[in-house]
């Protein structure tokens, strides 16, 4: 059988649906876990659901679906860090309708200003509140109570009254567990950036699309519940430019050539790493409310818990070999789109390449990165340039 042969039957074994996986899920789903929470007495986490930008829905179901897992599997018990209640809305901005007269329209501006200005008093007392909850929960002492973090699609600027000592916290050995959002935190820290592996860049795989995923490890625990390749509804995040794929090892994937947009890039989807002493979990998925209702996806959460709570060990060496070779499939499927030419011609050449040098896809990389700087009607030398290298 030939190397096109295999890659052609390899991309043809996705699913359309979850209903077998589920099936054969329920069977295992307990045990497999529950050996897990064996190891040792239930954990404490601190799950954090505050939000400075976007809100996502899906965190209301998100809370009882992460406390039921580890009150059934007693692995951990949680506390939270919730939205303080009595936040005031902002006022709208008015619009001037037709017709209307410049005195009546003075008055509307007027009043504009002044629920403004009762708005930004109001706001910034609710402000401090939130500052003196995070004082309070993110306090030495009180961290120490903790074995580790959960932040549940939290976003914008999260006002931790000292985030080097919270990262060090981490560092010293505990677990940090981010959900979907969670790289949509923090935007202006590189540091809290290069712990959690990335940060959001835009999402064209929204959460109405049925996207393709491949999984680069079927028997790492915390990606088995997945099947190698299979399709699945969920809003998918891209990364910036301060993505370092030397730190993380990558369990799942965006499957590019099965998607769409087609864009030349990997998109990770799922990573752990050590950090420290400690270990970080992240699985982008989690955007839909009823992502969080999945057995599989609840299987998967609760496994990456458990790693990072260390109730046993799985490989965490970050695999930059297995994520470049992902990029330029990557851009060989958005290459070919382009330009018209065979991608199952082009995947096989790769393939080959890869199978003979695992690390030859690496050395590519600086000529794929190029591709982020460029618009879509501006990719064609870029194309050709890395077309060129994989007939080298």
């Amino acid at each position: 059988m030939t190397t096109a042969m295999i890659t052609a039957m390899n991309r043809m074994i996705r699913l359309t649906g979850l209903a077998v996986v589920l099936l054969g899920l329920a069977a295992v789903a307990g045990p497999v876990v529950a050996q897990a929470a064996d190891a040792g007495k239930p954990a404490r986490l601190l799950v954090v659901t505050v939000t400075s930008g976007f809100r996502h829905a899906s965190i209301n179901t998100a809370e009882p679906v992460l406390e039921q897992l580890g009150r059934e599997r007693g692995l951990y018990h949680l506390d939270y860090l919730r939205m303080p209640e009595g936040r005031p809305s902002q006022p709208k901005a008015p619009k001037r309708a037709d017709g209307v007269s410049d005195a009546d329209w003075q008055q509307q501006e007027a009043a504009y200003k002044a629920a403004e200005e009762q708005f930004r008093a109001a706001d910034a007392v609710w402000q401090q509140g939130l500052k003196e909850q995070f004082a309070k929960a993110f306090a030495p002492a009180s961290l120490a109570q903790f074995d580790g973090v959960i932040f549940a699609s939290t976003t914008g600027e999260l006002p931790i009254p000292d985030l080097g000592a919270f990262l060090d916290w981490i560092k010293s050995g505990k677990a940090f567990i981010g959900f979907h959002a969670a790289t949509d935190t923090l935007k202006s820290s590189d540091a809290y950036c290069d712990m959690i592996g990335g940060h959001f860049a835009g999402h064209p795989w929204n959460g109405s699309g049925q996207h393709a995923f491949v999984v680069h490890e079927p028997s790492h625990r915390i990606a088995a519940m997945f099947p190698a390749r299979f399709r699945w509804q969920d809003e998918i995040y891209q990364y910036d430019s301060r993505y370092k794929p030397e730190n993380l090892r990558v369990l799942v994937s965006l499957e590019m050539q099965a998607s769409s947009p087609k864009e030349p890039w990997h998109v990770p989807v799922s990573w752990v790493r050590d950090y420290g002493a400690g270990r970080v979990f992240y699985t982008n998925f989690g955007h839909n409310d009823f992502t969080w209702k999945e057995p599989m996806f609840q299987q998967h959460i609760a496994e990456g818990i458990a790693w990072s709570l260390k109730r046993f060990d799985a490989d965490a060496t970050p695999n930059p070999d297995v994520q470049a070779a992902e990029y330029l499939r990557s851009v060989i499927a958005a290459a070919a789109a382009a330009t018209g030419k065979n991608a199952d011609d082009l995947l096989a050449k790769i393939e080959t390449k890869i199978s003979r040098d695992p690390s030859w896809a690496k050395g590519l990389r600086p000529l794929l990165l190029e591709l982020r700087e460029l618009k879509a009607d501006e990719r064609a030398e870029a194309y050709a340039k890395v077309l060129a290298a994989i007939d080298q």
